[in-house]
């Protein structure tokens, strides 16, 4: 499948951007429409031949492959975001996700990390706490109601380095305290540590429990979940990455860790296997640390467009040279593939208030992905207006200088937010 930049023409056109009016704070006036959109069918889709890694994988679990494979197949993407369902720049309105605001629609996919599960992406209220409700709980209700929305569900882990959560020694009731964050602290062989014999494997394992006790709920409410640990691995700045551990190391960790969640009794996760794109230059590259095709569900990759430009040549080249590497390998390991982490990356952090440089970055790097066969794509966290990865509106009718063009975004046909999703389930209940 072949496609080129800017396929469509937006109800918001690109080249009216630089006219609508920024006021003294940066933010501009919301002018583009948002347009209904048609829900997918799955008689639309040709449903794929997938096999789940989890051989007990609950039928609603199987049948998320099985449409994520399907979707992967069409000039369609999904579009998600992480953390868009319980952290946004928009507080003045009160809703729960910054997508809403703009378009009236959650995210297809909506992303969370394990941080939340030791109360750094999520807090407890004092009568939260004192009702004696967990930060599992929480975050499970929050998975639940973007499944009952219609968004599919996808955890991260940016695990703390379990060497300093030793250190800390075991709270009053025996467990550990795995607060902060320290993904980065990359000292204490951490991974060789962790693997069975090994001095800290207690102390993984108590953390895996936090990830079972949430996903437990998903479990009961029916709710598949799409497990995606030790991202960037191929990197070296987190403590399972390159230069942190041997290839074979971080299989086994991987191994392990599904087969530890399985063991508690969990069958609804369909496993994602995401080195970085920016270490990926064949399927050579890809492979070395893959864990096995009786191990995973999703191929996917990370990958930024730092300082973008529309002239930089970034999503004709690099990007594009990574999407043809996993496509390729995901075909022959027969899996799903996906983007699983992109956006735009301005300066030091993430996309800037003002002064972006590419307007129409959400729609052209779109066209660049639909062109082969990945099922989503997922933008980073909106943390504040400082740190976030999406537009955003600040009120009622102002936000982000590139608001207008997320809702052209959203009205392409291509891409496909969480009303828009088929009811996969179906296919498993026989009356698709």
């Amino acid at each position: 499948m072949t496609t080129t930049i800017g396929w469509i023409a937006p109800e918001f056109a690109r080249e009216d951007a630089a006219r609508v009016r920024k006021d003294r704070d940066g933010y501009v006036m919301k002018v583009a429409k948002v347009r209904p959109k048609k829900r997918v069918h799955l008689a639309e889709l040709e449903a794929t031949d997938v096999t789940t890694a989890d051989e007990a994988a609950t039928p609603k679990t199987k049948a998320l492959l099985r449409y994520l494979g399907a979707v992967a197949h069409t000039e369609k993407i999904l579009y998600g975001h992480q953390n868009d369902m319980h952290r946004k720049v928009g507080r003045k309105l009160k809703t729960d996700s910054d997508t809403y605001d703009i378009t009236g629609d959650y995210p297809a996919v909506v992303g969370m990390d394990g941080l939340a599960l030791t109360g750094y992406e999520l807090e407890l209220t004092e009568h939260e706490r004192t009702s004696g409700l967990t930060l599992a709980e929480k975050l499970a209700h929050v998975a639940i109601k973007a499944d009952r929305a219609g968004a599919i569900v996808t955890l991260s882990c940016h695990m703390p380095n379990f060497a300093e959560v030793a250190k800390r020694g075991r709270r009053e009731n025996g467990s550990y305290d795995y607060r902060g964050y320290s993904p980065d602290h990359t000292d204490g062989n951490v991974v060789h540590r962790i693997l069975p014999g090994g001095d800290l494997n207690g102390v993984f394992t108590g953390y895996l429990d936090l990830v079972a006790a949430f996903d437990q709920f998903l479990q009961e409410a029916d709710v598949p979940l799409i497990f995606r640990p030790f991202h960037e691995n191929t990197g070296s700045w987190f403590w399972w990455g390159a230069g942190r551990c041997t290839p074979d190391e971080f299989r086994r960790l991987f191994q392990y860790t599904e087969a530890y969640l399985q063991k508690k009794g969990l069958h609804n996760m369909l496993y994602a296997y995401s080195p970085g794109g920016g270490e990926t230059r064949s399927e050579d590259d890809y492979n070395r640390t893959y864990p096995g095709d009786r191990f995973v569900d999703l191929t996917g990759f990370d990958m930024y467009h730092r300082d973008p430009k529309r002239s930089d040549g970034f999503l004709e080249k690099e990007f594009r040279d990574v999407l043809g590497i996993v496509e390729r390998f995901a075909r022959t390991h027969h899996k799903v593939a996906a983007v699983t982490e992109t956006g735009m990356l301005v300066g030091k952090s993430a996309m800037a208030k003002r002064h972006n440089g590419y307007d129409a970055w959400f729609l052209d790097a779109m066209d660049v992905m639909r062109a082969y066969e990945m099922a989503y794509f997922l933008t980073w966290s909106n943390f504040d207006e400082t740190n976030f990865d999406q537009p955003y509106m600040v009120d009622a009718v102002r936000g982000h200088e590139m608001v207008n063009n997320f809702i052209d975004f959203y009205n392409s046909p291509a891409s496909i937010f969480a009303k828009q999703n088929a009811d996969y389930a179906a296919w498993e209940r026989g009356d698709a």
